[in-house]
C-alpha cells in the first residue's frame, strides 16, 4: 500500500549519484543516421507519402530521420502489379514513396514479398524498377519479413528452417541479380529467434548480405494491465537481455564485414498498447534503448509503426499526421548523440537509472541521464573529466507521469501541428572544480552539455627555451621536448577550425605525436596546465 501511494502521490526520496568523465578515450562513433522509421509497406497503398505531404516532411526533418524501412507483416501480402488495390502497388505508388524519400534525403530499406506469393521474377522487376530510378536511396532489399515465424503465420510447413530459407533467399538472389546486378540485400529480419536463424544464417551466408538485421520487442500488448506493463517495460532485465543478443549479433557481423541493424522494433508487439505504448514511459524507455544498442555498436534501429496503432511514433489520424510521446525519446537521443561513445565512470547508482556520454566533433560534451525510477529523485554529480570544460547548460525530457500521453516536452519545446519544434531552451549549470550538478527528477531524462569555448582558455607566461619540438613540419612523429613536468599538465592539438583532434596527459619530459593520421597543413599545439596555456606552437603536417 506504501508503495502505492508514493507512485500515486509523486512522492521522491532522492539519491546522489556521482560521475566522472574521460573525454579523452573516444569509443564507438554512433551514426548519424542511428534512429529510423519503419513502415508497413501496405502504407504504398495508402498515398501516405508523396513530395506534397509537408507536414510529415517536417516531422521526419524534426525527428532527423533520414532512415527509413517498408517492411513488416503487410511485405508478404502485398505485391508489385499493374494495377492499384488494398493488397497491389504499382510504380505510381513507389514514385510517390521514394519523390518523398527524396524530399527527406532518407535511405530505405525495403522488403520483397517472399513468404505468401514466393515469385522470385516479380521481385526482380521490383527491384529492377526501384534501383533504375531511386539507387542512391536504397540501403538493401530485404527478403521476406520475420521468416522464423512463417509456419505460425501460414506462409510455410511445420518443418521450415534456417537452411530452407537460406536456399529460397539464394534462388531469390540468383534471380535478382540477373536483370539487377547492381542490386543489394539484407538479413534474416528474424522475429526472435536468432540464436537458431539469425546466427546461423550470418555465419553460413557471408558474402551475400551488405547488412545483418533482426527484430525485438519487449514484450506482447496486452498482456500485462497498464499500470504492470510500464513497470515492465522499464525493467532494467529487458535490457539486459537485448543487449546480450545485440552483442552476440554485431560480433557475428563484424566477422562477416557487414553492419547489424536492429530492423524492426518497438515497445509491445501487435500494434503495441494503448496508454502504454503511446505514453510518456514509451520516450523513456526508447531513449534508453537507442543508446544501449549504441553501446554495444549497433549500427542502429527501426522504430516500426505505419502511422497507426499505439506505438506508432508518427501517427496519421482523421488525415492529421501528429508526432507521439515515443517521438520526444527519438529527439532527445539525436540532441546527444552526433559523435563518440566516452567512458563514463558511475559510483553510488542504487536505482533504476542509465547514463550515457557522447563527444562531438567539436568537442561538447553531452551526457544523457535517464531516469526510470518512479520512486527517486537522482541528484548527479558530474566530473567532466577536464579542467577546461568552464561551461554547462542542460535540458530536460518532462511529462506529468509515464502514463501521460499528450503533455511531453523536451527543452520546453513540444512539436507542433505543423510538424516542427522550436530551438530547446537550454538553461545554463554552474561549473566548479570540473563539476556541475543536477537534479533529475524521477521518470524524467535530462541531458548536460559541456563546452569547450576556446575563450575561456587563459594564457600564462612562460619561458620557451623550456619547450622543444622537433622535427616540424613532419610526414610522421614530433617530438614534444618539455623540460619542468607539472602536475595536470596535458597537450592540446587543434585543427584550422578550432577544434581538439587530440589530446594526451603529459607524464614524461618527451612525448611522442604521430602525425601520421592528420591531413596534409597547419595545426595548432597547445600545452595546458589547470586551464591556463602555458605554451603554443605551430605544428606542419607535410
Amino acid at each position: 500500500m506504501l508503495l502505492f501511494s508514493l507512485w500515486v502521490l509523486n512522492v521522491s526520496s532522492q539519491d546522489t549519484i556521482f560521475v566522472v568523465l574521460s573525454p579523452s578515450e573516444r569509443g564507438f562513433k554512433i551514426p548519424s543516421d542511428f534512429a529510423g522509421l519503419s513502415f508497413e509497406k501496405s502504407d504504398l497503398n495508402k498515398i501516405l507519402f508523396s513530395s506534397h505531404k509537408d507536414t510529415i516532411i517536417r516531422l521526419f526533418q524534426t525527428l532527423g530521420i533520414t532512415s527509413v524501412r517498408m517492411g513488416g507483416n503487410s511485405v508478404d501480402k502485398d505485391t508489385f502489379s499493374i494495377t492499384a488495390s488494398s493488397t497491389r502497388f504499382t510504380r505510381a505508388e513507389l514514385d510517390s514513396f521514394y519523390y518523398f524519400i527524396q524530399k527527406v534525403n532518407g535511405q530505405v530499406l525495403m522488403g520483397l514479398n517472399f513468404g505468401g506469393d514466393f515469385n522470385p521474377s516479380l521481385a526482380s522487376d521490383e527491384v529492377a524498377y526501384v534501383m533504375s530510378n531511386y539507387a542512391s536511396h536504397i540501403r538493401g532489399f530485404e527478403i521476406g519479413n520475420e521468416s522464423d515465424l512463417y509456419y505460425s503465420n501460414g506462409f510455410r510447413t511445420s518443418s521450415y528452417n534456417v537452411s530452407d530459407y537460406e536456399s529460397q533467399y539464394e534462388t531469390y538472389q540468383d534471380t535478382i541479380y540477373k536483370y539487377t546486378p547492381s542490386a543489394i540485400f539484407t538479413g534474416p529480419a528474424a522475429a526472435s529467434h536468432y540464436t537458431s536463424f539469425t546466427l546461423p544464417f550470418c555465419r553460413t551466408m557471408q558474402g551475400k548480405f551488405t547488412m545483418l538485421t533482426q527484430h525485438y520487442y519487449v514484450a506482447g500488448a496486452n498482456t500485462l494491465p497498464n499500470h504492470q506493463q510500464i513497470v515492465n517495460l522499464l525493467n532494467p532485465a529487458h535490457l539486459t537481455s537485448v543487449l546480450n543478443e545485440v552483442n552476440a549479433l554485431v560480433q557475428c557481423a563484424d566477422s562477416s564485414g557487414v553492419p547489424f541493424r536492429m530492423a524492426e522494433c518497438n515497445s509491445l508487439y501487435n500494434g503495441g498498447q494503448w496508454g502504454v505504448s503511446n505514453a510518456f514511459v514509451s520516450s523513456l524507455w526508447a531513449l534508453d534503448y537507442m543508446y544501449g544498442l549504441a553501446s554495444k555498436e549497433c549500427a542502429g534501429v527501426y522504430f516500426h509503426g505505419g502511422l497507426s496503432g499505439a506505438y506508432t511514433p508518427l501517427a496519421f489520424y482523421k488525415y492529421i499526421y501528429s508526432a507521439r510521446p515515443i517521438s520526444y525519446g527519438i529527439m532527445a537521443f539525436q540532441v546527444g548523440s552526433k559523435g563518440w561513445i566516452i567512458p563514463a565512470n558511475v559510483t553510488n547508482n542504487k536505482i533504476n537509472l542509465t547514463l550515457y556520454s557522447v563527444i562531438d566533433s567539436a568537442n561538447n560534451i553531452y551526457t544523457t541521464i535517464i531516469n526510470k525510477d518512479s520512486l527517486h529523485d537522482a541528484l548527479i554529480v558530474l566530473n567532466s573529466g577536464s579542467t577546461l570544460y568552464t561551461t554547462a547548460s542542460t535540458i530536460s525530457l518532462i511529462a506529468d507521469s509515464l502514463a501521460d500521453t499528450t503533455n511531453v516536452s523536451l527543452g520546453g519545446q513540444i512539436v507542433s501541428a505543423y510538424g516542427t519544434c522550436q530551438p530547446y531552451n537550454w538553461h545554463p549549470l554552474n561549473v566548479s572544480g570540473n563539476k556541475t550538478k543536477l537534479l533529475v527528477p524521477a521518470s524524467s531524462a535530462s541531458i548536460i552539455r559541456f563546452s569547450l569555448p576556446p575563450t575561456n582558455i587563459k594564457t600564462q607566461v612562460s619561458t620557451e627555451k623550456d619547450y622543444s619540438i622537433f622535427p616540424n613540419p613532419s610526414k610522421s612523429e614530433i617530438n614534444i621536448f618539455i623540460n619542468d613536468i607539472e602536475p595536470d599538465m596535458r597537450i592540446y592539438v587543434f585543427n584550422a577550425s578550432g577544434n581538439i583532434v587530440y589530446s594526451t596527459a603529459v607524464n614524461e619530459q618527451n612525448t611522442v605525436l604521430n602525425m601520421s593520421p592528420f591531413n596534409s597543413g597547419m595545426y595548432i599545439l597547445k600545452v595546458v596546465n589547470k586551464g591556463f596555456v602555458l605554451y603554443t606552437s605551430k605544428l606542419i603536417r607535410e
